[in-house]
């Protein structure tokens, strides 16, 4: 959870929340019973689906804190079918708004960084509505008596991380006059006092000069061990990750018996050690409250002994040289690329197995049963309705054909082991399985049985019957008649009319 220092101070950048997306509705098996309408077949309708959990970024957001009050976030289920083709209701999709920049982890790996306004990321997908029984109707099996339960919605436990999104960054020891700075070239109003670590949480304002704009972002400032959790700006550290540029002030007199160009040297070493890209940001030098006796001596000196920087003299108090710098602020920011920190990874290091998207693989678990890893046969199980005598030999004839049995003879499982799939536990049998109705081929076997016999048969010659001369006469009659009686049409040159 985020820590407690955050939460007093009213700026929360980290939250644990759990997601649950809705599970898809059961498919129906019913069967159209009514009135005057004889085999009516099947007409049970489909499961409803699942509603999804979606982040979307907002620009009226800055903080974590609205999530973190509401860790549990679950979508209800949709609603199961029903009979008379009846369809389940779909569940509404729920959207949890954050602020631009945060990053969303899962088993400690990223799988998504929400930087653009209205950006929107789907976080967990809910389930599909399980089939009804007209979905299995074939003309070998007029009457089936299978449906499918839901699909699962996806549920894991997330962690978001805000990271500011800003192009300057304003780093420095305590009271070296960044919040000044920043309330002098922007319309942000941070607390400024003459103590140190006046500011506790990180400050954005907008800052135009000369029909340009850019974001500057002041961060609590920062003390030797800062990287390794000393001090306020620590945890802060990474909301300067982001920047394109940093501009490092300096007192010039000081911090704490710590000269300005020690002081120098100290925040450089921290920016390093935390993360390798900060040390290879542009810095800007900026020796702040130029207004004090000696600020001009320790201008110099910092000019000589960093050569390779450029270094300003400036004051937020009387605005003496902010031009000249934010000058070459806005001549520096178009040339700089931004760093793509925060890619999504497809795998997570240092973890267990995990079920396959294509195929399946055995493991063994600490106890010795053998584990089936997939998420196709993860997502056959779930929605088997084992209720169902049908559903089970549907579900034996899948496992025979994708292979499965043939893999767990190959692994050595025998006689009355457990095999794992999913959640369902099931025994290895070596004996067949006794099927409730007949195979959809049964018919083909039959006639093939039966043309069998007829073969080995000896059949007894035919014999030849006489009909009588009147009743063949009758039959030919007849015949006509009924084709002079159902046509009504004049006999054709081919046909000989009855005498009267």
């Amino acid at each position: 959870m985020s820590n407690p220092r955050d939460t007093r101070s009213g700026f929360i950048d980290t939250a644990r929340i759990y997601l649950k997306a809705g599970d898809g509705g059961h498919g129906c098996s019913s069967f159209r019973r009514e009135k005057f309408i004889p085999y009516g077949g099947p007409d049970g309708g489909h499961g409803g689906k699942g509603g999804d959990v979606w982040f979307e970024a907002s620009a009226n957001i800055t903080t974590l804190s609205e999530v973190a009050s509401h860790p549990h976030i679950t979508v209800p289920n949709a609603s199961p079918g029903g009979g008379n083709r009846r369809d389940g209701l779909k569940s509404k999709d729920i959207t949890i708004y954050v602020p631009r920049g945060t990053i969303v982890k899962r088993d400690g790996r990223i799988i998504a960084d929400i930087k653009e306004d209205r950006q929107r990321f789907l976080a967990a997908r809910g389930g599909r509505g399980g089939r009804g029984n007209t979905a299995f109707k074939t003309q070998f099996n007029t009457a089936p008596r299978i449906s499918e339960n839901g699909e699962p919605g996806e549920k894991y436990e997330a962690r978001l991380e805000l990271s500011v999104l800003a192009d300057v960054g304003l780093v420095g020891f305590p009271n070296a006059g960044k919040s000044t700075f920043l309330s002098a070239v922007s319309a942000a109003r941070p607390k400024v006092a003459s103590y140190p670590f006046t500011t506790l949480n990180p400050n954005i304002g907008i800052v135009d000069h000369k029909g340009k704009s850019f974001a500057a972002a002041d961060i609590p400032g920062l003390i030797e061990g800062a990287h390794a959790g000393r001090g306020l700006g620590g945890q802060f550290l990474k909301h300067i990750l982001r920047t394109r540029l940093l501009i490092h002030l300096v007192d010039p007199q000081g911090f704490s018996g710590v000269k300005p160009e020690k002081a120098v040297r100290i925040i450089e070493k921290e920016l390093k050690t935390y993360h390798p890209k900060l040390a290879k940001k542009t810095v800007l030098l900026a020796v702040s409250k130029a207004d004090l006796p000696g600020a001009d001596k320790i201008f110099k000196e910092l000019s000589g002994k960093f050569k390779k920087r450029e270094v300003f003299l400036v004051s937020g108090v009387s605005r003496k040289g902010l031009s000249r710098l934010l000058d070459r602020v806005i001549k520096l920011l178009p040339a700089i690329k931004d760093d793509d920190l925060y890619r999504p990874q497809e795998d997570a290091p240092n973890e267990g197995p995990k079920p396959v998207k294509r195929g399946l693989t055995l493991v063994r678990d600490p106890d010795g049963v053998v584990r089936v890893l997939g998420e196709k046969v993860d997502k056959l199980v779930a929605m088997t309705n084992f209720m169902q005598p049908d559903s089970w030999d549907r579900l034996r004839r899948i496992f025979k054909l994708i292979g499965l049995d043939k893999a767990l003879k190959k692994a050595g499982v025998v006689q009355d082991d457990l095999v794992r799939i999913g959640e369902r536990e099931f025994q290895w049998s070596e004996e067949a399985a006794p099927t409730g109705r007949p195979s959809k081929f049964a018919y083909k076997y039959k006639k093939l049985q039966a043309g069998i016999r007829r073969q080995l048969t000896p059949r007894p010659p035919a014999v030849q019957k006489t009909e009588p001369q009147s009743r063949v006469v009758m039959r030919n009659s007849t015949l006509r008649l009924r084709a002079r009686s159902a046509s009504k049409l004049p006999f054709t040159s081919g046909c000989v009319s009855p005498k009267p």
